[in-house]
């Protein structure tokens, strides 16, 4: 027995070091075609993409679309799911939107997915597990009898991925931090990918340009832009009665300006009903204000 395990330990520990072997064979090959490569990367990165994808271990979004390091932001959990809840997802996207400025946000599902088969069952595969997967039972669930018209197992769970991933987006076109960024100019565009584990090839979609006229216009957002703010602060102030009283006094100065410079032109008096002790108190207070 502890020769199996100290077998098993031996194994596991090659399988280790393969990995680390790998990391140098990568950066010897990149250095090769360019010494500055790592020292050039180290200096920022300015991706285009936020890619929402499943965390299997078959789908490696840079592989498979042959990126670089730094042209897509990338977060990865079970099933490719965007819950609305979800504090790790949302200060993704929001730095992905707000600091990094992205293009566009893409949901990546795929193909003989682990996470949709649990979802379609009824045994428990662990607390929190069940917890998480109880957002692709909703999907199911809505459409529980498409799904189940389909004959094979294969095509049933491969269909769920799709809505799923229909479903995700939706959910991200509902987010606040999407719906402000619209608001301040910055369309950002969601789509909708189907990784297909059996051939290799990513299938496009066609949810992102209908989406927005089927999501309820109670999610449409509509957010006071710093800018907005700035303008309705001033508006606020001239409107304040501090402000009112101060316009009153400075009109009330310019009048008896102009009326005695006219009088001093005309080389006249003030007329008697004009109390010289008020002219005085006014104009005081006219400067104070």
């Amino acid at each position: 027995m502890n020769q199996q395990i100290v077998s098993n330990s031996i194994q596991e520990i090659t399988h280790y070091n393969r990995v680390l072997e790998g990391n140098r064979r990568y950066v010897a090959k990149k250095l090769a075609s360019d010494d500055n490569y790592f020292k050039n990367l180290s200096k920022g990165q300015s991706p285009k993409y936020l890619l929402i994808g499943c965390s299997d271990s078959r789908a490696p979004p840079n592989e498979l679309t042959e990126t670089d390091p730094g042209e897509i932001f990338i977060h990865r959990n079970i099933a490719n799911l965007m819950i609305p809840t979800d504090l790790n997802s949302n200060c993704v996207i929001q730095y992905a939107v707000e600091h990094l400025n992205i293009h566009s946000i893409i949901v990546m599902g795929h193909t003989c997915c682990g996470g949709i088969k649990a979802a379609m069952t009824q045994q428990s595969v662990g607390g929190l597990l069940d917890l998480w997967l109880n957002q692709i039972k909703i999907v199911y669930e809505k459409h529980q009898d498409l799904i189940e018209s389909l004959e094979s197992e294969d095509d049933k769970v491969n269909c769920l991925s799709s809505l799923n991933v229909r479903a995700q987006v939706m959910n991200i076109w509902k987010n606040p931090i999407i719906q402000k960024s619209w608001q301040k100019g910055n369309p950002i565009m969601v789509h909708g990918w189907l990784f297909r584990v059996e051939t290799g090839y990513i299938e496009e979609l066609l949810i992102d340009s209908q989406t927005p006229e089927e999501m309820s216009k109670v999610f449409a957002l509509k957010f006071k832009l710093d800018s907005e703010r700035i303008l309705s602060k001033k508006a606020s102030r001239q409107s304040s009665p501090q402000n009112s009283t101060r316009k009153r006094f400075q009109l009330m100065q310019k009048k008896i300006t102009q009326n005695l410079k006219k009088l001093k032109e005309n080389g006249g008096r003030l007329e008697q009903d004009i109390e010289l002790q008020l002219l005085g108190e006014l104009i005081q207070n006219s400067q104070q204000s």
